[in-house]
């Protein structure tokens, strides 16, 4: 081989080392960037976990107080409810011994009228 050729094949094997570079290069950058890209999707599906976590918490939190506040409000109206019908029932026996003690208002006076 003369020396023209073996620059020739020394400028290919450059040449061809240089691309081989380059492509190792590519593989490499594109390697860190998909890389990246993962850690990013991974930390964005982990936030939207613990966002939906947080958002169900005080849809329940919210959801607890709701049924609290109608038991609440169950509780009172069935209150009102027994003091109604204690009133009710108080009335009535009040009406029957009104009634009675009017009988027995009229029946002293027909006896004190003989």
């Amino acid at each position: 081989m003369d020396t023209k050729q073996q620059k020739q094949v020394s400028e290919a094997a450059e040449k061809f080392a240089a691309a081989l570079r380059e492509s190792y290069k590519t593989v490499a950058e594109r390697t860190v960037s998909a890389q990246q890209l993962n850690a990013e999707m991974t930390q964005t599906f982990f936030n939207s976990v613990i966002a939906n976590l947080h958002s169900q918490a005080e849809s329940n939190r919210e959801a607890a107080g709701e049924l609290a506040e109608q038991q609440r409000r169950q509780q009172e109206a069935t209150r009102a409810l027994a003091q109604e019908s204690v009133n009710a029932y108080m009335d009535f026996l009040n009406s029957i011994f009104s009634y009675y003690q009017g009988d027995l208002d009229r029946a002293q006076r027909a006896t004190r009228q003989q």
